[in-house]
């Protein structure tokens, strides 16, 4: 089943199963209870978003090892082995044990051997225990995953088997559950466990959502060197294909030539590690760390090249010329002025201002700070003006 029809298949039933007694939910799938226990959470009945989280991990798990020792099963037969490590050559080889030939033509007409229409039909046939055994993982295994993804290897089936016994997002969800309750060294170690099984996930990126979950906690704690361990992990991991030769670039031309001219040259993808960017940016900065600069000018450009294209895609004539230009233009965009807020882009803006008057870059920030406190938006242009009085207010204080 396809995430989108999940999502609606869960509208209706959590309608129904809202009422339901807990003892008619125990055959629901993992992933429905899943959304049911996100539900209970959202409307801050945790006890019962808890149940829902416990049994998803449950059922998701005594699936998976259901399927493990089928698909032992199935492999074991005589077809199977004869097949090898092809999962279209094991289907193939079942066939010509359980149908006579013309049958399976009609059977499998114009479909693939592991098109799930077919292994539909092909359960619903008089087939071996060993076929069925083997049919059935597949098309447990193709609610959750594609089976295009395991390159017609059976091995590979096998791994992808012993992985989906796995839930992180579930145990992720407890960890959610966990802190906003105050149990943070429960939250720690569900975030922790969810981390381990990352390969596990469905959506592979949200992997970076469980660390952002772990900074939260720590910083909840006030343990500053564990939060930042985890941002720059984030960092690391999704910003290791950005060539810091072009970083050293991008900061000389900020410094040297100025903001406009920075952003005249480089673009940035908005990428998940962004608001990492902007909360180091802030917190070296506080600290009088030298890569304070580097983080908010990566985080100020990313969301900058974001809103741009933004703002080509409805004029195709529009070209960044300077800041004060985009800003008028932004303004005029619900959209872009939307997306802008949603990022907190002037607060990392004034960040930006902040680390490059701090690191002796006086021109840009002096800038920076003008076209903040002309656009009178609380509290943000109160602060600008005051740094134009006093640029040495810049200098932040904060934690060592």
């Amino acid at each position: 089943m396809t995430k989108g029809l999940r999502v609606a298949a869960a509208a209706l039933i959590v309608i129904l199963a809202s009422a339901a007694p807990a003892a008619a939910q125990s055959s629901q799938p993992a992933w429905l209870s899943l959304e049911l226990g996100k539900r209970a959470y959202a409307e801050k009945d945790f006890g019962a978003a808890l149940v829902y989280f416990d049994r998803a991990l449950t059922i998701r798990r005594d699936a998976f090892a259901s399927a493990a020792a089928r698909l032992d099963q199935g492999l074991a037969s005589k077809a199977a082995l004869e097949a090898g490590d092809s999962i279209t050559a094991v289907l193939s080889s079942f066939a010509l044990e359980d149908f006579i030939q013309r049958d399976y033509a009609r059977l499998a007409a114009g479909r693939r051997p592991g098109d799930s229409g077919l292994l539909e039909d092909l359960r619903r046939e008089r087939i071996s225990d060993s076929h069925r055994a083997f049919v059935e993982v597949l098309l447990l295994v193709n609610e959750y995953r594609s089976l295009g993804e395991l390159g017609d290897s059976v091995e590979r089936l096998r791994e992808r088997v012993r992985l989906l016994a796995l839930y992180p997002e579930a145990e992720y969800w407890k960890g959610r559950l966990f802190f906003i309750e105050g149990e943070l060294s429960l939250a720690e170690l569900q975030y922790e466990r969810a981390y381990g099984m990352r390969e596990s996930l469905e959506i592979p990126g949200e992997a970076d959502t469980i660390l952002y979950a772990m900074a939260e906690l720590y910083e909840a704690r006030s343990e500053y060197v564990a939060w930042e361990n985890v941002m720059t992990r984030i960092v690391d991991g999704l910003d290791a294909g950005v060539d810091r030769y072009l970083v050293d670039a991008m900061m000389a031309t900020l410094a040297e030539q100025g903001f406009n001219r920075f952003m005249t040259l480089y673009r940035l993808d908005d990428s998940y590690s962004r608001s990492a960017h902007a909360a180091l940016a802030a917190y070296y900065l506080e600290r009088g760390r030298a890569a304070a600069p580097m983080h908010a000018a990566i985080a100020v450009n990313m969301v900058l090249s974001k809103a741009i294209a933004m703002l080509k895609a409805k004029d195709g004539d529009y070209s960044w010329t300077d800041l004060r230009d985009f800003m008028a233009r932004a303004g005029s965009r619900k959209d872009v002025e939307a997306y802008l807020d949603e990022t907190g882009f002037e607060a990392s803006l004034f960040t930006l201002a902040d680390a490059l008057y701090v690191a002796g870059a006086r021109a840009p920030a002096l800038m920076l700070w003008r076209v903040i406190a002309d656009r009178d938006t609380a509290p943000l242009s109160a602060k600008a003006a005051i740094r134009l009085s006093d640029p040495r207010s810049a200098v932040r204080r904060g934690l060592p």
